[in-house]
Order: structure tokens, then C-alpha cells, then sequence
């Protein structure tokens, strides 16, 4: 009989923790699965790929602004004012195209009437397959609307931290970040030609030049055209705006040295002259724009730029400055790929 209320009693007492730790979690919902944050709690949005997907599902908005780290120091104010718009910003470091796809599937499942959609085009992510993802162990049951698989979240020994982060930081008297500050890095990185240079090693001249062939060009291919372009075409009623970052002079540097810069160049005329197909979509392009790539106080490393170009992006693209033309992107490129290769590199390095 003892052995029975013993059991009776360790099992009821399990099922009472689990159960009291389930309700927190859903109550606080650290990762806004199933609210936005409570209006008496601070939350430290720190954790993108868990985040993100809640944001979207609750927030308010009209517009979104994604990509990678390229987009993580835009500010959704200054995107607002220039477009008359309420952007929510769910930017996804090292993301592959496939995720940003995804995200913005999604997006479009909880918001149906987006007006307007930026995203960064990363070049090291054009040559991929269109199913990659750059990230492991993701939170599927975050991203869909089946609640028994919830009990991966509310059951979660990993999420217990995270639930008590919340009360921690609003005992600190921390506050929730805004749209603006949402993800932002800029505010914690240090910039200057110093920086960038410190472990910098030009690389050695490569005697042979990199041509993609033709199962690289299918595969760049697929990957814009699955993830972007079928996109584009299933909501004509939102602007696309598409931009390749402005990655600083080493960047160029690397490229001419390692003779990859027609490849590289021929991958992004390819995926522009694509995604131009569809009437609802624009691209830009600012590796012309040497007063910014060529300032290395612009930039934490080779491509990591700070929010002051992140706000002349924002203000090019609304002005048309940057813009390619159908038609007109080998011709452009061309240009770019002139540039680099009769470009002085030992300026950037006195």
C-alpha cells in the first residue's frame, strides 16, 4: 500500500511540475509562439530563428524587410517614413535563400496583403541548391499550426532558461528591443580600415579563372527562381525589392586576386535578369558605389557594413539610384567586373 501512494505520489508530482512548467512557458512565451510580449514583461529578442516566426504570426504590419546579416541594421522607421509603410524586420543571419523563402512564405500565410518586401541577395549564396539551409536543428514546431507537437516547446529543458530570461531582464529593468533595434549588431561591432585590416590576408594571384559551368548556372538558376521569383509571381500585388550588398574593397580585392570575379558577376546578372521577369520586382546593385565600398569605416570586416549604409541603401533604392533594368544586367556587370580588375588596391591598404 505504501509502494502505491508512493507512486501515485512521485508520478502526480511529476505531472503537477510538467504541467506548471508547460503553463509558464505558454504564459511568458519567451518565443512569442503564441503572443506578442506581454505588456508588463521585457523580452530579449535575441534568437532569430525562434523569434522570427512569432513576430510575424502576431505583430502588426504591412511590410516586410528580411535577408541576412545585410539587413540587420536596417531601421524599420527610416523604411517606414520613405515608403509610408509598417515594416517588420525578421532578418536571419547566414540565412540560404531557401530559409528567406520560407520566412517569407510564411509571412504571407499570416499577413496576405504585404505591400512591400526588401531582401538582401548575398552573393556567397547565389551557387547553392535551392533546398539548402545554412542552419541545423531547426524548431519546425515553431513554424506550424499543429499543437500536439508544442510539447517541444512547452517541455522544453532548453526553454526553462529562456522563460526565466524574461523575468530577469525585466527585473533588470531592461526593455523589449523595437523594430529599429531588433537584431541590430551595428551598435556592439567596431568599424574603421584598423579593424578590417587587422586579419586580412590578400590572397595569393590565382592563375586560372573560375567559369561556372553549366550545372552551376541550373543551379543558380533554381535557387532564385524557387525561392524568389515563384514567390514574386504568386503575389502580384507586392513591390519586391531585391539588392546585392555592397561589400567593402577587400571583397574585390579577393575576387580579382582569386580570378573569381566573372563568376561571381555572371551568377548575379543571371539572377537579376531572372527575378526582373516578374513586373512586381526590382533590383538593385551598388558595387559601383566606391565612396562606400571603398571607406573601410564603413565596415567591421570585408562585409559586414554599419547602419549608416544600411540607411543610404534604404534612401538609394527609394530614389531608384542602384536600379538595374531588364535587359541590361551583362551589359552592367561587365562594367563592375571592368572596374575591379583595373582597380588600384593598394590605396585601400595605406
Amino acid at each position: 500500500m505504501k509502494a502505491k501512494r508512493w507512486n501515485f505520489f512521485v508520478i502526480g508530482g511529476t505531472l503537477l511540475t510538467l504541467t506548471i512548467l508547460a503553463v509558464c512557458t505558454a504564459l511568458i512565451d519567451p518565443f512569442l509562439h503564441y503572443h506578442e510580449p506581454l505588456s508588463f514583461l521585457e523580452y530579449p529578442l535575441k534568437d532569430e530563428r525562434y523569434q522570427n516566426d512569432g513576430m510575424a504570426r502576431h505583430y502588426a504590419y504591412d511590410s516586410v524587410i528580411t535577408g541576412t546579416s545585410m539587413s540587420l541594421n536596417f531601421k524599420c522607421s527610416e523604411f517606414n517614413m520613405l515608403w509610408n509603410a509598417d515594416a517588420l524586420k525578421i532578418a536571419y543571419s547566414g540565412a540560404s535563400f531557401h530559409e528567406l523563402g520560407e520566412s517569407l512564405r510564411r509571412c504571407f500565410s499570416y499577413q496576405p496583403d504585404i505591400r512591400f518586401v526588401i531582401c538582401s541577395l548575398d552573393g556567397s549564396r547565389l551557387n547553392a541548391d535551392a533546398d539548402a539551409d545554412e542552419y541545423t536543428g531547426y524548431p519546425g514546431y515553431l513554424y506550424d499550426d499543429n499543437p500536439f507537437n508544442d510539447v517541444n516547446y512547452l517541455l522544453n529543458k532548453e526553454v526553462i532558461p529562456k522563460t526565466l530570461a524574461v523575468l530577469n531582464y525585466t527585473r533588470a529593468g531592461e526593455k523589449t528591443p523595437d523594430r529599429d533595434m531588433y537584431g541590430n549588431w551595428s551598435q556592439y561591432a567596431q568599424f574603421g580600415a584598423e579593424t578590417v585590416l587587422r586579419d586580412f590576408v590578400p590572397l595569393p594571384i590565382s592563375e586560372k579563372e573560375l567559369q561556372l559551368t553549366d550545372e552551376d548556372l541550373e543551379r543558380v538558376s533554381e535557387n532564385i527562381s524557387k525561392n524568389f521569383l515563384e514567390l514574386a509571381e504568386e503575389h502580384p500585388d507586392t513591390e519586391f525589392y531585391f539588392f546585392f550588398p555592397p561589400y567593402s574593397i577587400c571583397y574585390w580585392d579577393s575576387l580579382v586576386r582569386s580570378r573569381q570575379i566573372g563568376a561571381q558577376l555572371t551568377a548575379q546578372a543571371l539572377s537579376a535578369e531572372l527575378l526582373l521577369q516578374a513586373e512586381n520586382v526590382h533590383v538593385f546593385d551598388f558595387s559601383k558605389r566606391t565612396d562606400i565600398i571603398g571607406d573601410l569605416g564603413n565596415y567591421m570586416d570585408p562585409i559586414h557594413y554599419s547602419q549608416s549604409v544600411n540607411s543610404e541603401i534604404l534612401n538609394s533604392m527609394r530614389n531608384g539610384e542602384g536600379e538595374l533594368v531588364p535587359g541590361e544586367a551583362d551589359a552592367y556587370f561587365e562594367e563592375v567586373k571592368t572596374l575591379y580588375e583595373n582597380y588600384d588596391f593598394t590605396v585601400y591598404r595605406q
